[in-house]
């Protein structure tokens, strides 16, 4: 029996840099010719959370595309500076890439973000005609609501405040200066134990990231659209999931959790992720209807 295989392959994304991206392939029959593009998390890289639901798309016929976004991973431009809005077109790159690939039928692409990627593959679907239908779990919605989040306001303010000196010291001497990822995305205990790797991170992300807003732009979504969260997720509040739910104006479902950390659709949560995830596509990309039971 033929088996999911893997393909490292690279495109040039949206700065011109090459894009590392990594394929999941059907087995062998099981093709359907569709593909998913997926958005990984805050700092994260294509081998990170996505793998475990990327093999499980491609089991069930699924050509699953992840890649890094610019300046992770293995991926060009600035390392560590993370702009949301550039992220959204690396994003848009990347459904045109497998489009394009000869791999998958152009009109049957879907697809999924998770975490803050979940926002970047919202914006993105509201960008772009290419997706024809949208999952995402655990998003970051409103990139200042998940900031104010982590911090008490006076920190909120001390970090707006370096991130702005950090600009001005730029336009200065061109030099960006760099952080540890947690010391914009405040960790509580639980990521402390999940993320062990130190991850360099431009300190103006924090400025960009403030003015991330997806939920601003949900009424512009115009496929299908499913929702994953987690009512006890201690990184990103359910509300983030909820809120921009309430806003979509096109057909939707939403999957909520009652326990669970924010990686529980990663782990012990992904056997219903990954189910109700390739039944959404099943339907609206295959044209297949599952019976619920």
């Amino acid at each position: 029996m033929s088996e999911v295989r893997t393909e490292d392959v690279s495109f040039f994304g949206a700065a011109g840099a090459s894009v590392s991206g990594k394929l999941y392939l059907p087995p062998a029959g099981q093709n359907h010719r569709i593909g998913i593009v997926m958005c990984h998390g805050f700092g994260g890289v294509k081998e990170g959370v996505l793998p475990g639901l990327a093999t499980l798309l491609a089991g069930a016929g699924y050509t699953a595309l992840t890649f890094d976004f610019r300046g992770f991973g293995g991926t060009g431009g600035q390392v560590g500076r993370l702009v949301p809005d550039e992220q959204v077109e690396d994003t848009v790159h990347a459904l045109e890439y497998l489009a394009g690939s000869g791999r998958v039928d152009p009109e049957q692409v879907g697809l999924y973000g998770t975490s803050f990627g979940g926002g970047v593959a919202a914006l993105a679907a509201a960008y772009s005609d290419r997706p024809k239908a949208l999952a995402v779990s655990v998003p970051v919605t409103s990139g200042s609501g998940w900031l104010k989040s982590m911090t008490r306001y006076y920190e909120f303010r001390d970090l707006k405040a370096k991130a702005m000196a950090s600009i001005r010291e730029k336009t200065a001497t061109g030099a960006i200066a760099m952080v540890d990822r947690f010391d914009i995305m405040i960790p509580d205990p639980l990521s402390l134990e999940r993320y062990t790797q130190k991850i360099p991170m431009a300190m103006e992300t924090f400025y960009h990231v403030s003015h991330h807003e997806p939920i601003a732009r949900a009424a512009d979504i115009a496929v299908p659209t499913l929702m994953f969260g987690v009512k006890t997720d201690q990184l990103v509040p359910v509300s983030q999931t909820i809120d921009f739910y309430d806003r979509l104006t096109v057909e939707k479902a939403l999957d909520l959790s009652d326990y669970g950390t924010h990686w529980a659709v990663y782990d012990e949560l992904l056997p219903v992720v990954s189910a109700k995830a390739i039944a959404w596509y099943d339907r609206h990309l295959r044209g297949v209807a599952h019976v619920d039971r």
